[in-house]
């Protein structure tokens, strides 16, 4: 009845192992290679990828950080800015990104000025062109008519070399 003789006859584990193996059922031993699949949710890929850059930011990717953040832009145009502004550069540095930078430059302050120009003039290339317009509009405010001096001048010597 059978290709077996009685003593050579599979029982069903082995069997089952072999199906296991087969690629008839599409599936493949652990180590063949094949890539793990990423997830489907795309709302849980987003999670994930904004969990990864907060980790890669450090300090800044805490939730201090972006309530101080929060803070400082709630407060812009008002008497509390300035102390705001000096909060988070004595904690966290110069801003990275082009639109918290141009509201430094409204600050009294000569030293965070001079290197919010110079953090603006070094991150110039890599803005995008509204960001750029923007940038420069704002360097060009500054240049006319900001209340010291030598910010005036920084500002017109970084407009000279944008241009």
């Amino acid at each position: 009845m059978g290709n077996y003789d009685d003593d050579e006859k599979p029982d069903w584990r082995e069997l089952d192992r072999r199906r296991d193996r087969s690629t008839f059922y599409g599936r493949q031993e652990k180590g063949s290679g094949k890539k793990k699949e990423p997830p489907k949710d795309r709302w849980q890929q987003g999670r994930v990828r904004a969990a990864l850059d907060r980790l890669f930011k450090g300090e800044r990717g805490t939730p201090e950080h972006d309530k101080l953040y929060a803070k400082l832009h709630n407060a812009y145009g008002s008497e509390a800015f300035p102390k705001q502004a000096e909060k988070y550069v004595e904690k966290y540095g110069l801003p990275d990104d082009a639109a918290t930078l141009i509201l430094f430059l409204d600050l009294k302050d000569i030293d965070i000025c001079n290197a919010t120009l110079d953090k603006l003039l070094e991150i110039y290339p890599t803005l995008q062109p509204r960001q750029k317009e923007d940038a420069r509009r704002k360097i060009s405010i500054t240049a006319m008519g900001h209340r010291i001096k030598e910010v005036r001048l920084k500002a017109g010597e970084i407009m000279e070399q944008l241009e």
